[in-house]
């Protein structure tokens, strides 16, 4: 209890820091670097303000004599990047989940909350959802996990390559009333390609085994019995063959 205390006061204590130091005009904006699956390119972005999005993203590709310059974009993207390739338009893709801005004491309820999702590529923006429209798809608070399923809240999967095809969905996962629901965006288009709905897994509890044992009848038990007693016999069978070959 005592180390849960102390955690708790730590963390409270620097995020009282953070909000004071974006308080007093700084650290809204800060360079970023965010690399892709594998780490073999990377986003790097930069801005030149504290607030806004005046400053430039960069995707590079790491290379032994000097990393390459793949894409550029003038503007500074806050928030979490991710990175795709296009195989079918030759051109990388970034996706920005861009978080709700924190300024005062009084934006706590802000914390999770997207206020931005916007898709690029080839240096232009391609499509963007607000947080109205993130809303009415049932994402309204950003998590890391989804084992509370509270209502509105949602899981970001990251850039994924559709089975079979040369396709790239951007996906997230977001509780739903008889469990969760994938959700797949084009990372080319940003518009929503399908919604998957996925039942909510549930342990089995002693009681609900013993119940669903005592439910089978008879004539199930016998079923079992009588394939058991044919495998006792025929491992006796092979036995009693392999000592009549051995002698």
């Amino acid at each position: 209890m005592l180390k849960t205390l102390v955690y708790l006061s730590t963390g409270l204590a620097f995020l009282s820091a953070a909000i004071a130091f974006k308080i007093g005009g700084k650290g809204e904006n800060a360079p970023t670097v965010q690399s892709s699956s594998g780490g073999y390119c990377y986003i790097r972005s930069i801005p030149f303000s504290d607030y806004g999005t005046d400053g430039k993203t960069e995707v590079f590709r790491v290379r032994a004599a000097g990393d390459e310059l793949l894409d550029q974009y003038p503007l500074y993207m806050r928030g979490q990047l991710y990175l795709g390739w296009n195989p079918l338009a030759g051109k990388w893709c970034i996706v920005q989940v861009e978080p709700e801005r924190i300024t005062s004491e009084n934006d706590m309820m802000k914390v999770g909350k997207v206020s931005r999702l916007v898709f690029y590529m080839g240096g232009k923006e391609l499509a963007s959802y607000g947080a109205d429209d993130l809303s009415q798809m049932g994402l309204r608070q950003q998590v890391s996990t989804l084992v509370y399923h509270i209502p509105g809240q949602f899981l970001v999967r990251g850039i994924q390559q559709v089975p079979l095809t040369d396709q790239y969905t951007f996906v997230v996962e977001r509780t739903a009333e008889a469990g969760t629901e994938i959700i797949s965006l084009s990372i080319t288009t940003g518009k929503v390609l399908s919604r998957e709905s996925r039942p909510r897994m549930t342990k089995e509890t002693p009681n609900q085994a013993m119940q669903r044992t005592a439910g089978r009848s008879a004539f199930q038990f016998c079923d079992d019995f009588h394939i058991q007693l044919a495998a006792t016999r025929a491992l006796r069978q092979r036995s009693l063959i392999l000592c009549l070959v051995r002698s």
